[in-house]
């Protein structure tokens, strides 16, 4: 595929820059980490705070992209850090030196807690180059899990970031901006989770509280803290989940809330499905991904939990039903896709097992290869759910299919390449 195909100038001159067609995955996915891991300046925007997460998840789904889709995945990484050296970067002072891994978290603890950003900078640079990658959720994942700002999207990196380090095609530095937005609003947090009472819950008795969280509507706002503020500050979230994850294991909680949540997406309002349908599922797998990791595994199946309440409470006009029975629509994956949610959802849950590894690689090429950062996170969640919980595989998938098909109903009009290269 051609890069004079696609229409943004910026994207062609970057690509060569980095190599082209001719640099290898690695090459590219390491010059793309090391730029996208400089703070920017000004307070993040969506796309800001999603850049070093959008970056792990297409690592992460690069290498099971077939030939026919490759070219354009590659060019989003270079749309990526196109845009995102757009915005001003931050003055950050010099890098100190490597020093033991404790140390470097606690300082950056500490310096998260007073909303020191320059402190912050700092503390997240040298943890970087200080802790290996699997330390990382060990050394921050109690502190951070309750933070509610940054989206509450720190715990995705924690999770995601692990499987990438290895092949030293990005680096830890990507945590700096997502620490730079934790610092700036430390005050955003969970708080009900902080002072538990003890129980004995389980994974029953959590099915049956989601079937009667209270619809509460939107609460002015559907970013991610007013929608998590509402049930927190309400009593709701510690009222449902208090008594009923006390002592669940995060498999058992998983299996109730990530199921829960690809059941949102595919049966609930569908004016919430390219934002909160996707965060009900990536915020909630990357907490429980993370919980074996840290002191306190019930904080991340507690935290977990908030977020599948607060998105029910505001975004659901009902509760979400137990099962999902579509109809199958028949024809091709891709003619299902374009006929809108439930067909597309539909003809994944009645495909042949045949079938459904083709279309796993389909939702693979079509997620690496379209523009918007949510599509690409919620794909990978719904492959990684799919290989931890394979009795809910159809479902997992279906609710990816649902998500492109979203997309391919109301388009792009952002995306900086042609939309015609977008596989169809």
């Amino acid at each position: 595929m051609a890069t004079d195909h696609f229409e943004d100038d910026r994207i062609q001159r970057m690509y060569a820059e980095i190599g082209g067609p001719e640099t290898s995955d690695a090459n590219l996915l390491r010059t793309v980490s090391q730029r996208v891991q400089l703070p920017r300046e000004e307070p993040a925007d969506s796309f800001i705070l999603h850049a070093p997460l959008e970056l792990l998840a297409r690592a992460a789904l690069l290498p099971w992209v077939p030939s026919s889709g490759r070219e354009l995945a590659r060019l989003r990484f270079v749309a990526l850090l196109t845009q995102f050296e757009a915005a001003a970067a931050a003055t950050i002072g010099p890098i100190p030196e490597p020093t033991e891994p404790a140390a470097a978290a606690g300082a950056l603890v500490e310096a998260l807690a007073a909303g020191d950003l320059e402190a912050t900078d700092r503390a997240a640079a040298t943890l970087a180059i200080s802790a290996p990658a699997s330390a990382l959720a060990r050394l921050l994942g109690d502190a951070v899990l309750p933070a509610l700002a940054a989206a509450g999207h720190a715990p995705i990196f924690l999770y995601q970031y692990p499987r990438i380090a290895p092949r030293a095609e990005a680096t830890a530095g990507l945590l700096r901006p997502l620490a730079r937005e934790l610092a700036r609003y430390p005050q955003l947090r969970v708080g009900w989770v902080e002072d538990r009472a003890r129980g004995s819950g389980s994974a029953e008795a959590l099915a049956e509280a989601l079937r009667n969280v209270p619809q509460m509507g939107v609460p002015g706002s559907t970013f991610i803290f007013p929608l998590m503020h509402q049930v927190d500050s309400s009593g709701v979230a510690a009222e449902i989940l208090g008594p009923t994850l006390a002592g669940v294991t995060p498999t058992a909680a998983a299996r109730v809330l990530l199921r829960c949540s690809a059941r949102a997406m595919l049966l609930a309002h569908p004016e919430h499905i390219p934002y909160g349908w996707t965060h009900c599922l990536t915020m909630t797998q990357a907490a429980l991904g993370i919980a074996s990791s840290i002191a306190n595994p019930q904080l991340a199946v507690d935290v977990a939990g908030t977020y599948v309440v607060g998105f029910l409470a505001a975004l659901s006009t009902g509760p979400v039903p137990d099962t999902v029975e579509l109809p199958d629509p028949g024809g091709s994956f891709a003619d299902a896709i374009a006929a809108g949610r439930e067909s597309g959802a539909g003809r994944v849950l009645h495909a042949s097992n045949e079938e459904l590894g083709a279309i796993r690689t389909d939702i693979v090429m079509r997620a690496a290869g379209a523009h918007d950062a949510h599509i690409v996170k919620y794909a990978l969640a719904c492959l990684d759910a799919a290989a931890a919980d394979p009795g809910a595989e159809r479902l997992y998938l279906a609710g990816a299919a649902a998500l492109l098909a979203y997309w391919h109903a109301t388009g792009d009009p952002t995306d900086p390449l042609a939309p015609d290269r977008i596989p169809a």
